[in-house]
């Protein structure tokens, strides 16, 4: 049977919960856990979850403490969206975040954005009225065009490790570009000539500095000749590292006997790969890492790694959010850290004599 079409009063009255509730087929009471970021801790599936938002942002709902909040034009709540909760480096930033948010006042609310299609416009629109101001990570959340309505609309927004999309979005990040010259030119300097860079994703070309481009400055200064069949991109997970080295493994006589990955989660499956295979490490192949996350304290070997602020990255973010609450003038509209190499055993940096890879490297 064909569904009826609304009537007059519908059209002209604004969609409700019980509208939204009966579109995504579930009750009420889950409409308002979901669209008030409680689902995960009642368990509400994540296939739930979505059909909600979905159903929300079909209909145009906007909950009635939004409305409230636009009104009231303050709720001390800042909104953190991360591309995902299972990388320990998101951690340490939103924990300093947090801290900080409570010493001015405010709560945070962390949410995942998977980057599906549809579902960051869903979260923006759902709660671009209920929050004071957002905190973004994740490069495709970074670019989403709906950061540019949402600051618009009067939201203060901060972008996390990218360029600021918009004159009123403040950026905050670490100096890629340095942290990818870093560890290149180490590797270079222990004697590697062959050095593979796994990446997540490549950017478009003249859209940011990044570690690939400090991964060529090195390159380029040291002499050596860019090999695109060393770059790979990969998943940003332990098991994309693993893959990714394993492809590097079996180029044969060519592959690279030093690799240079995106983050310190890929490298730790560098390392799984490289054991799997029987390698030695620094010995046969040596690794570093990015983001110098507690993890590779304990790996074995130790993982060399670029290091860098990441509690003042959480903590500058909501500095700038309070800055746009209180309508001063920002310093800066892109606020770059600085980063360092942190040495440990995985490359091999503390030997007085070159290991075998290195060797094998200086002989071509």
């Amino acid at each position: 049977m064909a569904r009826r079409g609304p009537t007059n009063a519908a059209q002209a009255s604004a969609p409700t919960s019980v509208d939204v509730a009966r579109l995504a087929g579930v009750s009420p009471a889950t409409i308002s856990l979901v669209l008030n970021g409680r689902a995960s801790k009642v368990r509400i599936s994540d296939e739930t979850r979505d059909r909600v938002i979905a159903a929300a942002a079909q209909l145009g709902y906007t909950p009635n403490h939004a409305a409230r909040s636009l009104r009231q034009r303050r709720t001390n709540i800042i909104t953190f969206v991360l591309p995902t909760l299972d990388n320990p480096y998101f951690s340490d930033v939103v924990r300093a975040a947090q801290t900080a948010a409570q010493q001015h006042g405010y709560a945070v609310s962390v949410i995942p954005a998977k980057t599906m299609p549809g579902e960051f416009h869903a979260l923006s629109f759902l709660q671009g009225a209920a929050f004071d101001g957002i905190i973004v990570a994740g490069r495709e959340n970074c670019t989403a065009a709906e950061l540019r309505q949402l600051a618009a609309r009067g939201v203060a927004v901060v972008v996390l490790q990218e360029h600021s999309p918009d004159s009123a979005i403040q950026s905050v990040s670490v100096d890629l570009e340095a942290g990818g010259y870093m560890a290149t030119r180490h590797l270079i300097d222990l004697g590697h000539r062959r050095i593979a860079h796994v990446t997540e994703k490549l950017h478009e070309p003249g859209t940011r500095r990044d570690r690939l481009d400090g991964y060529c400055r090195a390159l380029e200064e040291a002499g050596l000749t860019f090999d695109p069949s060393l770059v790979l991109t990969a998943e940003n997970t332990m098991a994309g590292g693993s893959n990714a080295t394993e492809q590097l493994l079996d180029l044969g006589a060519l592959r690279p006997t030093a690799a240079f990955m995106y983050n310190d989660q890929m490298a730790v499956g560098a390392l799984h790969a490289l054991r799997v295979r029987g390698l030695r490490v620094p010995d046969d192949f040596a690794v570093v890492g990015f983001d110098g996350v507690a993890i590779g304290q304990f790996t074995a070997p130790t993982l060399t790694t670029i290091d860098h602020p990441r509690e003042e990255l959480g903590r500058l973010a909501i500095e700038a959010l309070i800055t746009a609450f209180e309508k001063r003038p920002a310093d800066m509209r892109e606020h770059l850290l600085p980063v360092k190499l942190v040495v440990r055993e995985s490359c091999g940096g503390g030997k007085t004599s070159p290991p075998k890879a290195r060797r094998r490297a200086q002989a071509k």
